[in-house]
């Protein structure tokens, strides 16, 4: 390994260098190479995350921290430049995807993007001081905390390729959305303040860094110090907040209040399921709680969620047989789901407190591969657990650490609000994901 640290730039230094003429010739000269099992193909590289990415587990930033380290070498290969790095998309920064990328002429340009900007992705929840835990499985484990928020928001709002984890690497905009991810990561060590991963010899990082049958795979060397033995930094590894980022948040996500609970359009008893379609707006789902309904709930609550043996927590909401429509694959948006948000405004607390967590079409698309990945031991999604039902797929959101966290004085319905985002200012209208079963359940009380 190189003990000279190479530096990745930021997108705007990095089209101040040579090195971006460098960067496009690979980028067009590997799209010209039509085998996918040649790794100087750039489908080689959407193939191998497609077969072998682990999204929803401890593996998913090591593993793709080896990915691009694997890539930025073949890049420097089929360049000719040894000098040539992955530079990142710092989109806490500027939220619109860099003009280069849209230029039609470009061959970092994709047709099919259905938004450009990622405003709506903008969480800072990863960087908050009780987030100092790594590991998922953990409360306020930073690893799923970032896959959950920025990451898979952001391949939502762009769309596209970028929208299905099957194909996402097509889009030439991956790769720098991903070195921010990784950078992220970098930062959120470098910050302290207790911030720590689990050790090299823990179970924990047992995953397999495996790039395809054409790449060398990656030693197993995750430590506070990782970049640095792999010879390269970031010219920025500072944790983004929103008192330093010159950009505005606008989502609901970034904000320090909550949004509000869309108009009520359908509802539905505690228990039973209804079918749901989400289209452009926003949408709230009124739960209907029986006196006996709600003393189990309540009780429920009184207990640490630890103390459950239920998977996906004792109270939880429930979709089934999801699925996207046409227009849906075409991604561009995601819904934040929420548990009781206020209706009123100027009331309750920061929108993080209701949030479930998130569904849009790369959400939608990591289930369905973790489905037909049944050897893959331990696979569940950020929203909870995903699994085969029949027509679509089966999302499970927890929601008993946000009631404990609200703790709803009147407990005679639940509201589960999705609320739309959207990464265009002209959102294409119509449904996108339709939903066999929706429904809120608890495990019996004792």
């Amino acid at each position: 390994m190189s003990t000279t640290l190479s530096v990745r730039p930021s997108w705007p230094v990095f089209c101040l260098t040579p090195q971006l003429q460098s960067f496009y010739n690979a980028v067009a000269t590997m799209k010209a190479v039509k085998d996918s099992t040649n790794p100087n193909s750039w489908a080689y590289w959407v193939e191998t995350h497609r077969a072998n990415c682990p999204h929803g587990v401890s593996y998913f930033l090591a593993w793709h921290r080896g990915f691009l380290y694997r890539f930025e070498a073949k890049l420097r290969e089929i360049s000719g430049d040894a000098s040539l790095v992955l530079p990142y998309w710092n989109y806490y920064d500027s939220p619109s995807i860099p003009p280069e990328f849209l230029d039609p002429s470009s061959p970092l340009y994709r047709s099919d993007r259905t938004g450009t900007d990622v405003t709506g992705a903008l969480s800072y929840d990863a960087f908050a001081d009780t987030v100092i835990r790594f590991q998922r499985g953990k409360s306020h484990a930073f690893e799923t905390i970032l896959e959950s928020r920025p990451h898979n928001p952001v391949h939502n709002l762009i769309g596209g390729s970028m929208a299905s984890i099957r194909i996402s690497p097509r889009d030439p905009v991956f790769w720098v959305h991903h070195a921010n991810i990784d950078r992220l990561w970098v930062a959120w060590l470098k910050a302290g303040g207790g911030r720590k991963e689990p050790l090299t010899t823990n179970t924990y990082w047992s995953g397999d860094l495996y790039y395809g049958p054409a790449v060398d795979g990656m030693p197993r060397v995750w430590t506070a110090d990782t970049t640095s033995y792999l010879g390269y930094q970031y010219d920025n590894e500072t944790m983004p907040t929103q008192s330093s980022s010159s950009v505005m948040a606008a989502s609901a996500m970034a904000t320090s209040g909550a949004p509000l609970r869309p108009a009520t359009r359908v509802s539905v008893p505690f228990g039973k399921s209804r079918a749901l379609s989400l289209d452009e707006q926003s949408l709230n789902v009124d739960v209907a709680l029986s006196a006996t309904d709600a003393a189990r709930v309540r009780s429920l609550m009184l207990k640490p969620t630890a103390a459950s043996s239920a998977e996906n927590g004792p109270v939880r909401v429930v979709l089934d047989g999801v699925h996207l429509t046409g227009l849906g694959h075409k991604g561009g948006y995601f819904y934040n789901v929420y548990l009781n948000l206020p209706a009123q405004p100027g009331t309750g607390q920061a929108a993080g407190a209701y949030l479930l967590g998130s569904v849009g079409a790369f959400e939608i698309s990591v289930a369905q591969m973790k489905a037909s990945m049944k050897g893959m031991h331990g696979m569940s999604d950020m929203a909870g657990t995903a699994a085969s039902s029949g027509h679509g797929v089966r999302l499970v959101f927890p929601a008993t650490e946000v009631l404990q966290r609200i703790w709803p004085d009147n407990l005679d319905k639940l509201s589960v609000s999705f609320v739309r985002v959207d990464g265009s200012r002209h959102p294409t209208k119509g449904v996108v994901m339709k939903v066999d079963g929706f429904r809120v359940e608890a495990d019996p009380s004792r």
